[in-house]
């Protein structure tokens, strides 16, 4: 799995330095705030049932995050 994802941010930055006129430095901090984001949905995924548990009800139905 960790090679899988190292190959494709690996095509990725490839594919960054070949169609595009940005350096490496250019394009880190987007792609780093990318994988931060993705990683804070999976963080936020799997707790999403555990918070909707402790949600107030209103009428017979949980208040839905968004």
């Amino acid at each position: 799995m960790v090679s899988q994802l190292e190959s494709s941010l690996w095509e990725a930055a490839d594919q960054l330095r070949a169609n595009s006129k940005l350096i490496a430095n250019e394009y880190s901090m987007p792609v780093l705030g990318l994988i931060f984001l993705r990683h804070a949905t999976n963080r936020f995924n799997a707790v999403k049932a555990e918070i909707e548990k402790g949600l107030s009800s209103r009428g017979g139905k949980n208040a839905r995050l968004p």
